[in-house]
């Protein structure tokens, strides 16, 4: 028991000496705190500076495509009936693909018709038939262009994309522009518009300004959420016709930007701003070009000509980013106070060890009689001397019946007498052993235990005892091996998923690669699934899902392996096929048994499937390439059989 002698003596050597010491490390701390906010503000602000830089290049690029197409020698063929409007879409099919930024390129004539239009889609651009085609001359990126002098531009705010009134799903967030097209003669041929994709723009910008935990944004001039929102606060005036703005969280940051301030900090984080308007796009980089520019919105949005472009920093991370310059102060100042401690408890140590000593021993004692852990003590020769009754309670045996029998007794047959002497060779070698064994009960079931044995040595005698803590790990064992079964297979269909088949198919390249054969691998897409699933629901589409998963197993060989990748994605390993010849007859089977009529609660429905094939190593060595190969060839499959559906439901 320490003594008020010995608090005393603590006290007068250890309190002095810590409050300076904490004194002058807290100021040094606030110092350089100081100096890493000044640095974060200087580093967010060169990070959104150089993001518009990005947006300005992005948007200029777009501004040359409109005033290029507006100069299109194809208009003046067509005008002139050396070519027609086919060869004008073949050109804008071309611009779309090259660029990937434009959702639709449009020529209307003087009426407001369009004339030609090319939508980009998923990522292949076709021309609108010509009955699809629509008049847009109540639009005003068609009326403001068409009336607009040569070297005039027309451009909208970010808006969402509508088709026949309804905004389109999912949302195309777009920015509209337009230019008038002449020909030789300055004669008005009529307009054409662009429609840019902004999302992607707009990513690129965000993508640069989320560094370090930043959480970027952009919102338009009333403080409606266009990026950086919380789910369902993007666009939610457009989608749900209430106004959700940034004020409704931060409303003291909304403040500050309404009032200019470009970098600010409050309770919500660190701020770093910047309010751009339509024009600060299109000419703070390029003053000397000879172009007029008319701004304006369909839908009288003018707050989306104006955006807000920023990043928040949240206190957390801000304040985790500014204590990075303090760690080693706090790491000095511990260590220090660590060492006052020590030696001013020294004195109080000595004094007291012998009493601690005996408490110690009494308190083990004790604790070893509470435990509900198994604990056996054993001599050198692993002959148990004492048990606890947890140990009773785990295994059975009483202590009568346990002491002076060989711990190997509780073992399994397969943990031997051999393996119980490398556990207790290796416990005296290094002090401790732990790991998990497989022992047996007194009624003669099995049961998983992990045990921790020590090798304890008498400094006088140095003789060698081992203690032996066990603990029943049964049910933790069944649960992680239930859990592993959920980890790794789909839990519809009970097949292996993704992140189990590409453990499979990395094991498998790797076998092929050591004996020399050839890995098949089938990336499977249900063809003619989806309108099954919307007519009959999902209950209807599981089913289908899981006798597609049932077929393909019973079609491939023992030893393949195949899996649901998600939604109506399959893949199969087919192992040692003989190259892509047999890879094609394997999936020539799977697309067979797939295609049968399926009998789902009386309804007769039948899908069909496409199979994009990689084959190892002869299409490549890395599994990460071979599946994208097989996914590009599935994709490739079902662009032909749908071109070829196409074309037999065109009339003639």
């Amino acid at each position: 028991m320490i003594n008020f002698g010995h608090i005393k003596s603590f006290l007068v050597c250890f309190a002095p000496l810590s409050a300076v010491f904490l004194s002058v490390i807290g100021f040094l701390a606030w110092e350089g705190g100081s100096a890493r906010e000044r640095a974060i503000v200087d580093d967010q602000r060169f990070t959104l500076e150089k993001s518009i830089s990005i947006l300005r290049e992005r948007i200029e690029v777009v501004v040359s495509d409109l005033l290029i197409l507006s100069e299109s020698r194809d208009l003046d063929a067509i005008i002139e009936g050396r070519a027609d409007y086919t060869q004008l879409a073949g050109e804008y099919a071309t611009f779309s693909l090259r660029r990937g930024v434009y959702d639709q390129i449009r020529f209307i004539d003087n009426d407001g018709m369009e004339v030609v239009r090319v939508n980009y889609g998923s990522g292949i651009p076709f021309s609108v038939p010509s009955r699809e085609l629509q008049n847009k001359a109540d639009r005003t990126y068609f009326t403001q262009a068409r009336n607009a002098s040569r070297g005039t531009i027309y451009i909208s705010g970010i808006d969402l994309n509508e088709e026949f009134g309804e905004i389109e799903k999912p949302i195309k967030p777009v920015i509209r522009l337009s230019a008038p097209v002449f020909d030789r003669f300055g004669e008005r041929l009529g307009v054409v518009v662009l429609n840019l994709r902004a999302a992607p723009i707009l990513q690129e910008v965000i993508s640069s300004l989320a560094l370090d935990g930043a959480k970027p944004f952009v919102l338009d001039k009333n403080g409606n959420w266009i990026l950086g929102g919380q789910e369902g606060e993007n666009w939610a005036q457009e989608l749900t016709g209430q106004e959700v703005v940034i004020a409704d969280r931060f409303p003291d940051a909304w403040e500050s930007m309404q009032r200019g301030t470009e970098s600010f900090r409050d309770d919500s984080g660190f701020y770093s701003v910047q309010q751009l308007d339509v024009a600060d796009l299109l000419l703070a980089r390029n003053a000397t070009r000879s172009l007029s520019v008319i701004y304006g919105d369909d839908d009288g949005q003018e707050s989306r000509l104006s955006l807000y472009i920023g990043a928040r920093l949240p206190p957390e991370i801000l304040d985790e980013r500014l204590w990075s310059e303090r760690g080693m102060l706090i790491i000095v100042s511990g260590a220090f106070i660590l060492l006052i401690t020590i030696g001013s408890a020294a004195y109080a140590w000595t004094r007291q060890r012998q009493i601690v000593a005996s408490f110690d021993a009494r308190l083990s004692e004790q604790v070893l009689r509470a435990s509900k852990n198994s604990v056996v003590v054993a001599d050198q020769n692993g002959l148990v001397l004492k048990v606890n009754p947890g140990f009773t309670a785990m295994t059975g045996y009483l202590p009568n019946e346990a002491i002076g029998k060989p711990l190997s007794f509780l073992r399994a047959e397969r943990e031997d007498a051999q393996h119980l002497d490398e556990i207790l060779m290796a416990a005296r070698a290094n002090g401790i052993w732990e790991g998990e064994v497989r022992n047996r009960r007194k009624g003669g079931d099995f049961f998983y235990s992990n045990i921790v044995v020590s090798a304890i040595t008498d400094p006088g005698s140095s003789q060698v005892n081992f203690v032996e803590m066990g603990l029943d790990i049964s049910r933790h064992m069944e649960n992680a091996q239930e859990l592993w079964r959920q980890a790794n297979h789909d839990a519809l269909t009970g097949l292996p998923n993704r992140l189990l088949f590409e453990d499979r198919l990395e094991v498998a390249c790797g076998h092929a690669e050591n004996e020399g054969h050839s890995i098949g691998l089938l990336f499977i897409d249900l063809d003619g699934f989806k309108p099954i699933n919307d007519r009959y629901g999902h209950e209807v589409g599981d089913q289908v899902l899981r006798k597609v998963g049932e077929r393909i197993k019973n079609t491939i060989r023992q030893g393949d392996t195949v899996a649901r990748l998600g939604g109506d994605e399959f893949a199969v390993i087919a192992d040692d096929v003989k190259g892509h010849e047999e890879a094609e007859w394997v999936a020539q089977k799977i697309a067979a048994s797939i295609q049968r009529d399926m009998e789902i609660g009386g309804l007769n429905v039948s899908v069909g499937a496409s199979i994009g094939i990689a084959v190892f190593p002869q299409d490549s060595r890395e599994t990460v390439a071979l599946l994208g190969l097989a996914d590009d060839k599935m994709y490739q499959q079902k662009r032909v059989r749908k071109s070829v559906e196409e074309r037999k439901n065109i009339p003639s």
